[in-house]
């Protein structure tokens, strides 16, 4: 039988869309989207607002970039969300890996940060998000992440706000009931961000991903092939022809679907499938690295985080939704990355002025973190300021 690549058969059938490019994260999902287009994102459908203060561990993360006003045309600063995270430290945020990854990408096109606050197009305040780090283990994983979890390092602490505790989930919690809270979309209108609360239920542990949403191959086949997801089976069964053997049948749609239905797995320990139950509200597109949740001891308590869905042609999100659980290594993973010290110190992106030099820190796309200092008088220049307020070599007198 040839070889097919799983991720790329299973991002086609499914219509998982990339979090790393912001119009994927408020758009439906496109079809014969390429292998570019690696994760899906998260929110919530069917919850209800989550407005209290004592919630605000939970935020979003996104890029700033200036643009302009659709009515006025003047520039602004505009906050875009992609993803969402929770505070377990005074400087680390607990998202998805893919999350990591978009944040990397996105960093090109403006500042990229951790919002605080029920908006997460208007935050109640911003803090620059400038290091990243991935949990180990890279392979396999409902999305292609493996181990879907990552944390973003912030340019100063947060002191007002309690981090979360982690802890990790075990068959003892099968059954049982969580809170999904996240900034995604919230309805078939694809309306996104403000965070959502909802209830699910930790549904499974491990075993086949699509049999645990379908309940058979014939129904998850019948999910497959009707409607506006037959067109994705196009390009996989092309590419199944090429990797053919000579001689050897290629590997038709059933042939497919069933790899697909039978290589797709929760990985054992580091992911769980919630929701789809009586009463389940629904994680969708737009909030990935969302957490999962419960009150425990007067503390937010965090047990994974948002990883990925998939659509019917009845919702944006539909089957319940993969998280991310914190296992034994992603947890000792989280737990270090609370201890982490900013190579920076008090030294900002926007830097200052010591004397004719411009002292500042790097941002998330220069590369590891680090201060920088530049001799202006070296140019003939004094250290200043340049109109977004970061320093500058500039003129004498200006």
């Amino acid at each position: 039988m040839p070889t097919i690549s799983r991720l790329r058969l299973g991002l086609l059938l499914a219509g998982l869309s990339a979090s790393s490019l912001l119009p994927a994260c408020s758009a439906a999902p496109v079809e014969g989207g390429d292998e570019s287009d690696a994760a899906d994102s998260q929110a919530i459908i069917g919850g209800v607002d989550a407005r209290s203060d004592a919630l605000d561990a939970i935020g979003s993360l996104g890029v700033a970039v200036e643009a302009a006003n659709e009515k006025t045309g003047a520039l602004g600063v505009q906050y875009r969300p992609f993803c969402s995270g929770t505070l377990i430290g005074k400087s680390t945020v607990l998202t998805a890996k893919h999350c990591v990854d978009a944040a990397r990408k996105v960093a090109a096109g403006g500042r990229v940060y951790f919002g605080v606050g029920f908006d997460g197009a208007h935050p109640d305040r911003t803090v620059d998000i400038v290091e990243l780090g991935r949990a180990p283990g890279h392979d396999g994983g409902f999305v292609g992440f493996g181990r879907d979890a990552g944390v973003v390092h912030l340019d100063e602490e947060i002191t007002d706000i309690e981090p979360a505790a982690m802890a990790d989930l075990s068959d003892a919690d099968i059954d049982t009931r969580f809170a999904a809270i996240g900034y995604g979309v919230q309805d078939n209108e694809y309306t996104l961000g403000t965070r959502k609360a909802g209830s699910v239920t930790l549904h499974a542990r491990e075993g086949k991903v699509y049999e645990l949403m379908f309940g058979s191959f014939e129904a998850f086949k019948q999910w497959a092939t009707t409607g506006d997801r037959s067109g994705l089976l196009a390009r996989p069964l092309a590419e199944a022809e090429e990797e053919g053997d000579e001689g050897e049948a290629a590997c038709d749609i059933d042939c497919l679907l069933r790899k697909l239905y039978d290589e797709t797995v929760l990985l054992a320990g580091y992911e769980a499938l919630v929701g789809a139950g009586e009463g389940d509200a629904q994680p969708c597109k737009g909030d990935s690295g969302s957490p999962l949740v419960r009150i425990e001891g007067g503390r937010l308590r965090i047990y994974g985080v948002a990883s990925g869905a998939i659509w019917t042609n009845q919702l944006a999100c539909d089957h319940g939704a993969v998280y991310a659980t914190l296992g034994p290594d992603v947890l000792a993973f989280a737990k270090k990355a609370t201890t982490w010290s900013d190579p920076c110190g008090d030294t900002k992106i926007d830097g200052v002025c010591e004397g004719f030099t411009a002292r500042r820190c790097t941002a998330l796309d220069e590369g590891p973190r680090r201060v920088t200092r530049t001799d202006c008088s070296l140019l003939g220049q004094t250290c200043g300021h340049d109109g977004t307020g970061a320093v500058a070599c500039v003129d004498p007198g200006n």
